[in-house]
């Protein structure tokens, strides 16, 4: 809705001002006054503003032609510096330095000093983009020197800013922080929110490119909020790019592929052609990571087509970087050698250090794959080079990785081990994340856990050696001592009393000997008794951190689905009045509740998903966004024909065909749109009703019941939004809506309630009784009311059954 809105401003001041023209072409026959120039230059900044550059570059041309005269030599020169700018955007884009220079020349001439700081600046800006990085420096300093001579605060700020931008483009990014944190300090001064905006946005990609993703974000979503604040839409696509791109690197890339499209929508609705070959290079470098390899080349090739048209140099070298990459996935080396091999030429010309260090770095995986392991880890140790040397960590720590599967994969294993612990340490160093270090402290603990244990089964085989090696000696004692024996009863029978005197002593030694056997028998026990206890804790141990980890995960998924939950101050955009009472079972809940733009009225639900806790939460979020990409890209405001393709895209995604294994998962939901033109609301539900507080006309119909004085009933189908044995067309049901009437739309899980003595169900024909003598409250009486209920229902020996959703909205 507001992207529309602001189309049609972008077109009506279009329009406008392209009906002014022959107005203007008319008053061209005098000679202009200052006023009537001043408000022609008001109008081409304001149609620049928001990119209107063909309607500006027509009043530029016209106001030029009638300025010749030498008293108009200052409007002559703020037209040429207007006719860079638009150019610039425009092709050809070397007729954006001609109109520069001019201006220079003229601003020069005339002394205004400002005026040349701004060209100066201009010119920088026109340099860095066509990546003639010395030239842009040259600029930069002409302004930073004559800024500083007059003590033009804005001019100073801006170039700053510029030379920030230089520096992190070279690689020097500690002058670039420099720079940024100056121009920063000036414009909060100033009080320049877009200017602070820009720089958020540049010291965001600053910190990312050194692997700084938290705070990389932070500066984004700071940038973005003044951006929105402002309504800059393209400074609002470049932050939602970026922040796509963010997300992209931390591998979350349905969350990036979102960003970076509402990026690229914004962009082609403000015609930002450089922006949009930006999109389409970045859509391309996400379908590439998720293996998307065809989606990704389409993407490339459409992007690479607007860089050359555009003279970028750099999104070229990119481009050719990412089709390297994309053809090395599908194991095409010759085309992959050769696009490395142009990026690497590209980005060398430009003297970008970082496209140098990711093309090699990707050329060295390329020959390792190809089987030329020597080329590989000299080009890898080349890559450790030139990373170290531009504080680059991130590659620091893929090059590291890169070694280490390359030794890993010679059987070098103390290579490996030397390389995938520098990996670790890189890491670490980069994302500061505590968690990492727990998880290689968990592993290493049970590494060494399995060593101790290993260690001591050996000691133990050891020990059971040298008691088989007693149990020997004692049996070869006890046959010498028989033998003895009998050798001195035949021989000495006068010897008889010795005998059983050593034979006495035989038995003791035998006990001894069991006695021993048994200690040790009890000491292994023991030590058996020892190791299962330390098993348990560590197994004890183990289920907490899971725990703990689910714990922390489910609260993460409460956070984001109430992120995705419209907010109070969407809902009082739609609504004159409303209340939303949201209980779930547990953290995350089934139930959720929907509000959207349906081509022109406004959509509204609430839904009740299978299942509740996590399982609820997910169909929850799936109901959500299937919801929001209907309404988007299907052209109907019908309540029937969106939940009839609901339906078909719950089966498709679950994968319903009814057959015995399939999921039975699905919704009950009702769906209302509301005309606010004709005040009609429009109603469709699957085994969900809604009940209407309303003193118009009620409509014949045998689906709607009157269940008490101004309170009438919409009952559902009977069928839910899922596969179903006996599906059909989603029916609808209209009333015309008064002022204060009120729309109730709810889910089973306060009907289906528990509580009450004898306990059962607080059951839907109470639940409407609540309603009826209810409604004539204000909503947010209304809604502690029925908490209150819901609260003494339950009492405290009755748990909540299921998720628990009611709203209510008064739409006019």
């Amino acid at each position: 809705m507001f992207l529309c809105r602001i189309n049609i401003k972008n077109l009506l001041l279009s329009c406008f001002f392209t009906a002014l023209l022959p107005v203007l072409a008319h008053g061209q026959k005098l000679m202009p006054d200052t006023a009537q120039v001043n408000s022609q230059l008001a109008t081409v900044r304001s149609l620049i503003d928001v990119r209107e550059f063909s309607a500006a570059k027509k009043i530029v041309q016209k106001v030029l032609a009638n300025t010749a005269a030498s008293e108009f030599n200052e409007v002559r020169a703020w037209c040429e510096y207007y006719m860079g700018i638009i150019y610039f955007e425009l092709t050809p884009v070397d007729s954006a330095f001609y109109w520069l220079t001019r201006a220079k020349a003229d601003f020069n001439l005339i002394n205004n000093q400002k005026a040349l700081i701004k060209t100066y600046n201009r010119l920088g800006i026109f340099y860095r983009r066509t990546d003639l990085n010395d030239s842009s420096l040259h600029y930069y300093h002409l302004a930073l020197n004559k800024a500083t001579a007059i003590a033009d605060s804005a001019g100073l700020a801006e170039t700053h800013y510029g030379l920030g931008m230089v520096n992190a483009q070279v690689g020097s990014y500690a002058k670039a922080l420099e720079h940024y944190s100056i121009s920063l300090a000036i414009r909060e001064k100033l009080n320049d929110k877009a200017g602070i905006a820009s720089v958020y946005n540049s010291m965001g990609i600053l910190f990312w490119e050194q692997g700084a993703y938290s705070t990389a974000t932070d500066f984004f979503f700071r940038a973005l909020f003044l951006r929105v604040e402002s309504k800059d839409k393209q400074g609002e696509a470049f932050l939602l790019n970026n922040i796509g791109l963010i997300f992209r690197d931390v591998a979350q890339y349905e969350k990036s592929l979102d960003y970076l499209r509402r990026s690229w929508k914004i962009k082609i609705e403000i015609n930002d052609k450089r922006g949009i070959s930006n999109s389409l290079m970045n859509i391309g470098s996400v379908y590439l990571l998720l293996g998307q390899i065809d989606s990704a080349l389409l993407y490339f090739e459409e992007a690479l087509a607007l860089k050359h048209i555009l003279l970028d140099r750099g999104g070229v070298a990119n481009i050719y970087r990412f089709f390297g990459e994309a053809y090395m996935k599908i194991k095409m080396y010759d085309k992959a050698l050769l696009y490395l091999t142009k990026a690497i030429d590209g980005y060398t010309k430009l003297e970008e250090p970082r496209g140098v260090v990711e093309s090699k770095y990707y050329y060295a995986l390329l020959l390792f794959q190809m089987g030329n392991s020597p080329k590989a880890f000299a080009l890898v140790d080349e890559v450790l080079v030139q990373a170290k040397k531009h504080g680059m960590m991130d590659m620091v720590a893929q090059a590291y990785y890169a070694l280490y599967q390359f030794n890993l994969s010679k059987n070098n294993c103390q290579g490996a081990l030397q390389s995938y612990e520098k990996y670790i340490a890189v890491k670490d160093s980069i994302a500061g994340t505590e968690k990492m270090k727990q998880i290689l402290a968990a592993q290493f603990q049970v590494e060494y856990e399995n060593i101790v244990r290993q260690h001591f089964e050996r000691f133990n085989e050891q020990l059971s050696l040298v008691d088989s090696q007693k149990q020997t000696r004692t049996r070869l004692l006890v046959l010498v001592a028989v033998a003895f024996v009998l050798l001195l009863a035949l021989f000495l029978g006068l010897l008889y009393a010795m005998y059983k005197r050593k034979q006495a002593l035989v038995e003791a030694n035998s006990q001894r000997v069991e006695v021993d056997i048994k200690q040790r028998e009890l000491q292994e026990q023991r030590d058996e008794i020892e190791r299962q206890k330390n098993l348990v804790v560590y197994q004890r141990d183990k289920i907490i951190n899971i725990l703990t980890d689910l714990g922390e995960s489910i609260e993460y998924a409460r956070k984001i689905q109430q992120a995705v939950f419209p907010t109070d101050t969407l809902l009082s955009q739609y609504f004159r009045d409303f209340f939303v009472l949201y209980l779930p079972k547990e953290t995350v809940g089934g139930d959720f509740y929907w509000v959207g733009n349906c081509s022109g009225k406004i959509g509204f639900a609430v839904a009740d998903c299978t299942g509740h806790g996590v399982p609820g939460g997910f169909m929850s979020m799936l109901g959500i966004s299937m919801l929001n990409d209907l309404v988007a890209n299907t052209p109907t405001s019908s309540p029937g024909l969106l939940l009839g393709k609901l339906r078909d895209n719950v089966i498709s995604a679950l994968r319903q065909g009814g057959h015995e294994d399939d999921s039975h998962d699905g919704m009950d939901i009702a769906l209302c749109t509301f005309d606010r033109n004709t005040h009609t609301l429009s109603y469709s539900g699957a085994n969900m009703p809604i009940i209407i507080r309303t003193s118009s006309d009620i409509p014949k119909d045998e689906r709607i019941v009157q269940i008490g004085e101004g309170l009438i009933e919409f009952r559902p189908d009977r069928m839910p939004v899922a596969y179903y044995e006996h599906m059909e067309r989603f029916n609808e049901l209209s009333i015309r809506l008064e002022p204060d009437d009120t729309v109730y739309l709810f889910s089973d899980g306060f009907t289906d309630q528990f509580g009450g003595k004898p306990s059962k169900k607080f059951g839907y024909r109470s639940f409407r009784s609540l309603i009826l003598s209810i409604k004539d409250l204000p909503l947010y009486e209304q809604k502690m009311t029925l908490y209150r209920t819901l609260e003494k229902w339950k009492g405290e020996e009755e748990t909540q059954t299921d998720d628990i959703l009611v709203m209510a909205v008064k739409p006019i």
